[in-house]
């Protein structure tokens, strides 16, 4: 097995495992895992959010990403604010249940999982590995990104 391999089945393997813990944490708040990822990405926003962005970020149509805010801010976890500058648009932040129910606790659980193997990196490892995951990250977005542009513009093909 080469390395390209390896590391793919290695990040396969990753993103299996995050995958069951958020999951799970989805499950203890009551809440399914686009529920939470989307609270995850409104929070990390940090009142920047719009559900245009949230749609494009889930990979949702306009007319589920709708669905899914009226179902969160019914919950009060989320609300939708007029835009300051676009009376057309809002914008959201996160509802006063996200707090109170501690759903977003999830990168406390994951830290203390992962405790042990992260003290074991030197500094030099950490940065190197953060290097790594920052631009994985960033190349995966851009690249589904495109997916889906051209997804959108592409004729289909005939079997």
């Amino acid at each position: 097995m080469d390395q390209a391999d390896e590391l793919d089945d290695l990040l396969r393997e990753l993103s299996a495992e995050l995958g069951q813990v958020y999951r799970w944490a989805a499950e203890r708040a009551g809440v399914n895992q686009t529920d939470l990822m989307s609270l995850y990405f409104i929070r990390s926003a940090a009142g920047l959010a719009t559900p245009k962005a949230l749609a494009e970020h889930l990979g949702l149509t306009s007319g589920a990403t709708a669905i899914l805010l009226n179902r969160l801010e019914a919950r009060g976890l989320v609300q939708r604010t007029p835009h300051p500058t676009d009376r057309r648009a809002v914008l959201l932040s996160l509802g006063s249940a996200a707090s109170e129910k501690g759903l977003l606790d999830l990168r406390q659980t994951i830290r203390r999982l992962n405790a042990s193997v992260i003290s074991e990196l030197t500094p030099e490892e950490a940065t190197v590995v953060k290097r790594f995951m920052h631009r994985l990250v960033e190349n995966t977005r851009d690249s589904l990104r495109r997916i889906r542009t051209q997804e959108l513009t592409e004729p289909e093909q005939p079997p």
